[in-house]
């Protein structure tokens, strides 16, 4: 645990990672007779092994295992399977427990796994068009995309009824996991790749201001992606995920929409391992039929992390340390659906988002740089010591357009944040929905944080 030791996932990330990881029935079946499996390609192997989760999962944690003190780590389920040898692999499937009897909502387990695996198939098509050296290593990071979830789900979390219940209402999946477990499953999934020891671009797609970075990027939209095709593109993101993967290929939406339909085809082809109805291939290009879903979801204000928070603040000396816990506290304590700090560039005429907390389905936000020649108003914020609460202290100026068209124009706080009485940047924190207004409480709090997390010597 090296990034967030203290937060209130930290201990149940360990034991997560710990699990004895259960295996689809589909994969029991497949590898049940190893003199059958001599003959087929390392490939096919490979494929049927990627069809499973906590199947991909245990074959790279043994095979890195066996490699320890060695440079190259392994980092996709083929590399495992030659690797270990089919013999190895026919073991570790031998003594894995069967989700059926590992799982208390094993149908719930199986529609998740359903969900990565189309989230594999849609970052791997990205990455072989890009001409990626390695296409399997980032179809395996997609693939572990849900491991908090799937954690959850294998350990019997007794929230995940409410968890399950938001994400039916097609809430974005880090809200309705703020709502209901107190922290995001992708920070959970990301504290238990780094406990588990999984190769970097695992580990790493888990953070959302790693969006920067191509691989990492693909993964997050290509994951993004499965979830609302999953929900039948009918979700708050509507067409905004469509465009960014049209971005990544340099086609256009409809394209990319086609391309879609494609790898839901092939998808359902193994549609039975996960005991799903097919998909519907037509269901990306649908996005543009039907009126946008709002699924509006305020985070409840937790007066004891506020003041919790606030005093852990006032000791926290590390610069990183103290902007992540300063977001953290927004969040819960205050109830901010999206905070975001932007770094000012060395030279001080740029931002650049460098911390963010609610934006790991929107990747971005993580892409987002803006001259400070281009502030406008806004640019006052960074002169003034004052929190702004924009909408209300600035009626009727607008945004710069680059921020409203990231944040889709909604009211919000913004402040500068100092650390050893210099000026570092500026937080901005919303609720993400006109319906979830800003109000005089969030505002006094937003201002206490800033004031405590800038007071550092």
């Amino acid at each position: 645990m090296s990034q967030d030791e203290g937060t209130p996932y930290s201990g149940q990330a360990r034991r997560l990672a710990a699990l004895d990881w259960p295996i689809l029935e589909a994969s029991d079946a497949a590898f049940s007779n190893p003199d059958d499996l001599v003959q087929r390609s390392l490939r096919e192997l490979g494929q049927w092994a990627e069809r499973d989760p906590g199947l991909a999962l245990r074959l790279v944690l043994r095979a890195n295992r066996s490699r320890r003190g060695l440079r190259q780590e392994v980092h996709s389920v083929p590399d495992a399977i030659a690797m270990l040898g089919l013999q190895n692999v026919c073991d570790e499937i031998r003594i894995a427990p069967r989700v059926v009897e590992a799982v208390r909502e094993p149908q719930r387990y199986r529609q998740v796994a359903g969900q990565s695996r189309l989230a594999a198939m849609i970052a791997a098509d990205v990455a072989y068009r890009r001409r990626d050296a390695e296409p399997a290593e980032v179809g395996l990071a997609a693939l572990m995309n849900q491991l908090g979830l799937l954690g959850l789900l294998i350990e019997g979390e007794p929230r995940m009824g409410r968890l399950l219940a938001m994400l039916e209402l097609n809430a974005l999946p880090d809200e309705a996991s703020y709502a209901a477990l107190g922290y995001a499953t992708d920070d959970l999934s990301r504290a238990m790749t780094e406990a588990m020891a999984l190769p970097e671009l695992v580990v790493g797609t888990q953070r959302a201001v790693n969006a920067v970075h191509p691989r990492a990027f693909e993964v997050m939209v290509a994951s993004a992606l499965a979830w609302q095709i999953m929900r039948g593109m009918d979700t708050v993101r509507g067409d905004r995920d469509l465009r960014l993967l049209a971005g990544l290929t340099g086609v256009n939406e409809k394209v990319a929409a086609d391309r879609l339909s494609e790898i839901i085809e092939r998808f359902n082809e193994e549609i039975a391992v996960y005991r799903l109805e097919p998909l519907d291939p037509e269901t990306p290009g649908s996005v543009w039929l039907k009126p946008r879903h709002r699924t509006p979801l305020a985070l409840c204000p937790r007066a004891d992390v506020l003041e919790g928070g606030l005093n852990r603040l006032q000791h926290e000396a590390n610069r990183v340390s103290r902007l992540r816990r300063m977001l953290r506290v927004m969040q819960f304590g205050l109830g901010l659906n999206r905070v975001v700090f932007a770094g000012l560039s060395r030279d001080g005429e740029s931002l650049r988002a460098e911390h963010l907390v609610g934006t790991l389905h929107e990747p971005e936000f993580s892409h987002f740089v803006i001259q400070r020649s281009a502030l406008g108003p806004l640019e006052a914020v960074l002169e003034d010591d004052a929190p702004t609460w924009w909408g209300r202290h600035y009626p009727g100026v607008e945004l710069p357009e680059a921020i409203q068209a990231l944040t889709g124009g909604v009211d919000a706080f913004f402040a500068p944040v100092r650390y050893r009485g210099q000026v570092i940047g500026i937080v901005y924190a919303d609720r993400r929905s006109r319906q979830h207004a800003l109000d005089d409480r969030a505002f006094s709090g937003f201002s206490r944080v800033v004031r405590v997390a800038s007071s550092v010597e």
